[in-house]
């Protein structure tokens, strides 16, 4: 899943106040009411003290704000949420107008998340939460009245949320805060204040466009002629209890996480529930469906919530299997981040093209996709704890020998799992009558196995498209051709190995074809749709599908579906299909965010370490092969980055020269490495970006070095005149590849070391991270020296700027705490913070660089981090350059990875 990250935090009680009543314009509600709640523990990432610590109060608030909405991800975003530090984070539009009908306009609901927090933080934010309610009275245009919460019968005040304050205390702070208002009026705005608000409210105008485009989605789809409700949706209601239709698992157990945490009790009730429901009509059945990867958790749940209806008024009781098979999108994503984007321009070299991402894929996924289809298998494993083998141990129980037909649907990826969950059904004796399956992305052997080891007549189809719109479709705006055919060419452990949802290769497979149409008499028509359908086709036969993702949300493919379901009989009684997005993002253009989510963090992990097959017996149709034991070894990463390019007074030249010297040490030593060199991928954005992907990928055992050659900066926060000047603390940064000539000019290009030490902590805890600074922040920004040239644009100096004195090469002294106490990775720094990094000869390259290449280039004894650095500092001539070691004490000792090898 990918989280949410455009959102913004106002920090102030003046920012909160000016944003509320500035945004007026942009909000159609007549009134809003909040409902608060508590917020969920934060103990994957530690408390906001902590976070506060290491990485500064900026960076604590966004890391808490992306934790929460990873977090909350199954059950919707909070529109608010109050963080520990008395800040508002907003986390998109809130202001739709709500209406029961044409004439009745009500109030709009807001959910108010208040984080967890320790009791000394209760008063900054209770300050913020009266003011943010002043401001839902602002934004509406209501004078303060009442607080606008929800009415005490309505919502219950959280225990949790009362440890800090009640809703009295609420209550009286915001009156006491209405007063004021009568009094005071509201407040002026600094020119810094007055520009950061004007931002944000230009921010929440663009997401109401973005909303009001929603709206007019469901609006057209509202005003679509509705289906006649069978009897049995109009007993089933309008609101569906999904609890009883939704079986949520992860690696193939029930999962704990997310909105649908399904237990063991869960599986029972639908069960139950699908028994009952069975029993209560004539000809009722039972479906299964499973989607296809690339559809994230958040995604299946809305497939389902969408589409319960129409499977129940075709006297359909479905379940959803939803797996959480994810991870792929993110893989494909850093292909796209690594080849630069979409294919686009007159240029994009087609086959060649193609042929590179398969061969990134293969490199990057194929790992990934054994895992996740050995998840799909383990679903069905032997042991309870499985999904699908305790729910059907539970349908054994609930209807003993008197089962209704058992129907199998499967999207993309879903046929593996359905497969799988074949031969357990098998296993249990229960018997299933039809399995469809939509693009599956299965290969042509395992399809052909399950079948064969089922045995039994059982009526088969598989719908695909020609092979000539699977050339057509594309995988994300980034591969020209189906995301089977990137399966087939990339994923998959051999290349062009036969997919059973592509035409090709599907026609091909003289078995699997036999298998398919056996039900049929060999009528391959029967057994085999290839979209899109021509007009002349049965109305049970059709498909008009063009891409891989649309297989699910084409109204005639599942009329299809729902016609082999169903059997024979009068075609009118199958209600049309409601009319859907694509439900993959597979054959869409968008590109998601790309932040590795802890899901695909523990897919990678999984497929270095290895995931139990968990077969089904001797039923199993087919058993994963083990992962190779060096791929559930450790990872060796490496990212080096080498910047010349700055402006013509500031320009260096051996940094690339340096990038292509640790790119070699670093191969030789079998690390897989990314450079970066050139001046578009070297921007500032693009640098962040890049470290956060790097550092985000790491798991257990990992090895990471990062490698930075370029010009780095320091500010100085000053307070005072010049003659009375106080210094404020000093920032450090490192500096992106820009054409800025002043100093100045250089602070938007520039990375500060709050940031840097806030990325880093990113890494995994068991994965171990070094880092290389050939840079330096002090002295002056003089192009030539005596010795060489000088990697530091040299200090700026800002007035009113408080630095936080969290510098990346601040001194740290015994019994001290400084800023690397506690963290994850070791920094190596060309120079101390008061020395300039140089870097001479011919051809260029920094001083520091040389050093380390000239003492690995000897393999010797294994040395200790700080023996290393001593060693280092032994090869650099003179006492005006000294590289220092910067780390927790307790990683001084340990053994440095690159050297005595």
């Amino acid at each position: 899943m990918s989280l949410v990250t455009d959102f913004r935090i106002l920090r102030s009680p003046t920012e909160i106040e000016a944003f509320f009543w500035r945004i007026a314009p942009f909000v159609d509600a007549q009134g809003i009411r909040a409902l608060v709640e508590h917020g969920p523990a934060l103990t994957r990432i530690g408390s906001y003290e902590a976070l506060v610590d290491r990485a500064g109060r900026t960076a604590a608030e966004e890391e808490i704000t992306h934790e929460i909405a990873r977090a909350s991800n199954g059950r919707g975003l909070p529109q608010l949420i109050l963080l520990p530090s008395g800040s508002l984070a907003v986390m998109g539009y809130f202001g739709r107008l709500e209406q029961q009908d044409k004439e009745k306009p009500v109030d709009t609901i807001i959910r108010v998340m208040i984080c967890p927090a320790a009791p000394d933080q209760a008063a900054p934010m209770l300050a913020a939460l009266a003011q943010a309610l002043l401001g839902l009275r602002d934004c509406v245009g209501d004078k303060p009245g009442r607080a606008p919460l929800r009415g005490r019968r309505e919502m219950a005040w959280p225990e949790a949320v009362a440890a800090l304050f009640t809703r009295d205390a609420v209550e009286a702070a915001y009156n006491q805060l209405a007063e004021q208002r009568e009094s005071t009026g509201v407040q002026r705005l600094t020119s810094r204040h007055r520009d950061v608000v004007e931002a944000h409210v230009r921010w929440f105008a663009e997401r109401r466009k973005d909303d009001d485009e929603s709206l007019a989605r469901e609006k057209a789809a509202a005003s679509t002629p509705k289906r006649a409700a069978s009897p049995a949706m109009r007993t089933a209601g309008a609101d569906v209890d999904m609890k009883l239709h939704i079986i949520n698992m992860r690696q193939g157990e029930l999962s704990d996480r997310g909105y649908f945490q399904t237990t063991e009790s869960d599986v029972a009730r639908i069960a139950a529930e699908a028994r009952d429901w069975i029993a209560a009509g004539n000809g009722r059945r039972l479906v299964v469906y499973a989607h296809g990867g690339l559809v994230s958790e958040e995604d299946a749940v809305r497939y389902a919530r969408d589409t319960v209806g129409w499977w129940l008024e075709n006297d359909v009781y479905p379940v959803f299997c939803i797996w959480e098979s994810d991870a792929l999108t993110s893989i494909l994503q850093l292909v796209r981040e690594s080849l630069g984007g979409d294919r686009r321009g007159p240029f994009d070299w087609g086959e060649m093209r193609d042929a590179a991402i398969e061969r990134l894929v293969h490199l990057l996924g194929q790992q990934v996709w054994d895992v996740i289809k050995r998840s799909a298998a383990r679903c069905s494993a032997d042991g309870r704890q499985f999904g699908l083998t305790l729910f059907a141990a539970k349908l054994n129980e609930a209807f003993g020998t008197g089962f209704p037909p058992i129907d199998l649907v499967g999207h993309s990826a879903g046929s593996i799992l359905h497969l799988a969950f074949l031969a357990r059904l098998r296993v249990e004796k229960i018997p299933v009558e039809t399995l469809q399956t939509l693009a599956p992305a299965a290969s042509c052997r395992l399809y052909a196995d399950g079948l064969a080891a089922h045995g039994d007549v059982l009526k088969t189809r598989i719908y695909a498209m020609q092979d000539r719109f699977e050339r057509d479709d594309n995988v994300m705006g980034l591969y020209g051709k189906s995301l089977l055919y990137l399966v087939s060419r990339g994923f998959e452990e051999q290349f062009g190995e036969p997919i059973s949802g592509l035409q090709k290769d599907l026609l091909a497979d003289r078995r699997l074809v036999g298998l398919l149409s056996n039900w049929s008499g060999g009528v391959t028509r029967e057994a085999m749709v290839f979209s899109p359908t021509p007009p002349d086709a049965p109305k049970r036969l059709k498909s008009g599908a063009i891409s891989h993702g649309a297989f699910d949300t084409d109204s005639e493919t599942m009329w299809s579906v729902m016609a082999l379901i169903r059997g024979d009989g009068d075609p009118d009684r199958i209600t049309e299909f409601p009319k859907l997005e694509d439900s993959a993002r597979g054959d869409s253009a968008h590109s998601p965010s790309f932040d590795l989510p802890e899901e695909v963090r523990t897919y990678l992990a999984l497929a270095r370490s290895g995931v139990p097959a968990g077969g089904t017996g001797s039923t199993d149709p087919a058993p994963a092969p083990s992962l190779p034991a060096e791929a559930r070894q450790g990872r060796k990463l490496a990212l080096t980055i080498g910047i010349n390019d700055y402006d013509v007074m500031n320009r260096l030249q051996g940094c690339v020269n340096d990038s292509n010297i640790w790119r070699d040490l670093l191969l030789a030593q079998g690390y897989n490495v990314t450079q970066l060199i050139r001046g578009e991928e070297t921007g500032r954005d693009q640098i962040t970006r890049q470290l956060r992907d790097f550092v985000g990928q790491s798991a257990p055992g990992d090895s990471l070095v990062w490698h930075f050659s370029g010009h780095g900066m320091e500010i100085e926060g000053v307070v005072g005149d010049d003659n009375d000047a106080e210094i404020r603390g000093v920032d450090q940064a490192i500096v992106a590849a820009n054409a800025s000539e002043t100093l100045t000019g250089q602070l938007s290009h520039a990375i500060m070391d709050d940031e840097l030490h806030a990325i880093l902590q990113g890494v995994n805890p068991q994965a171990a991270c070094y880092v290389f600074l050939d840079s330096c922040f002090s002295g002056s920004a003089t192009r030539f020296s005596v010795r060489g040239r000088k990697r530091s644009l040299g200090t700026l100096r800002m007035a009113g700027r408080s630095g936080r004195g969290r510098g990346l090469t601040a001194p740290i002294n015994p019994g001290i705490r400084s800023a690397y106490d506690g963290t994850g990775h070791v920094l190596f720094s060309a120079c101390s913070a008061t020395q300039t990094a140089m870097e001479d000869g011919t051809p260029p390259q920094g001083l520091f660089t040389r050093a380390v290449r000239d003492l690995l280039q000897n393999p010797g004894a294994t040395l200790s981090n700080a023996n290393f650095c001593l060693r280092v500092n032994e090869l650099i001539p003179g006492n005006d350059q000294t590289p220092g070691l910067y780390c927790d004490p307790s990683r001084r000792d340990l053994a440095f990875p690159l050297a005595g090898r």
